[in-house]
């Protein structure tokens, strides 16, 4: 019922994009990448394109000011949070387990 209903939704409104990988955290960054894959293929012409999740706040007029800012033709650019000087987590238990391999 489910992905019927998934499948519905996709047809009624063309705004589903699905990858052949569980929607996992660990898939993340393959999920990542096929966002910016499709933009690429069919945004071609957009400025910027914003990747955000449910539990993130996006401040909106603070990022409309800044890319405003911004010289056209923009440079290539990626914004996103970094972290400094953190060691990986090693636990396997831990949800941002990075293996050693």
């Amino acid at each position: 019922a489910e992905r019927a209903a998934l499948r519905a939704e996709a047809l009624r409104h063309g705004d589903v994009l699905q990858g052949a990988f569980p929607d996992a955290y660990a898939n993340l960054t393959l999920k990542t990448l096929l966002l910016l894959r499709w933009a690429a293929s069919r945004c071609g012409a957009a400025r910027f394109v914003l990747k955000a999740d449910d539990d993130v706040f996006v401040n909106v007029p603070a990022l409309t000011r800044y890319l405003a800012a911004l010289p056209v033709p923009t440079p290539p650019l990626y914004l996103g949070r970094v972290h400094w000087w953190v060691r990986p987590q090693r636990d396997p238990r831990a949800r941002h387990h990075v293996p050693s391999s």
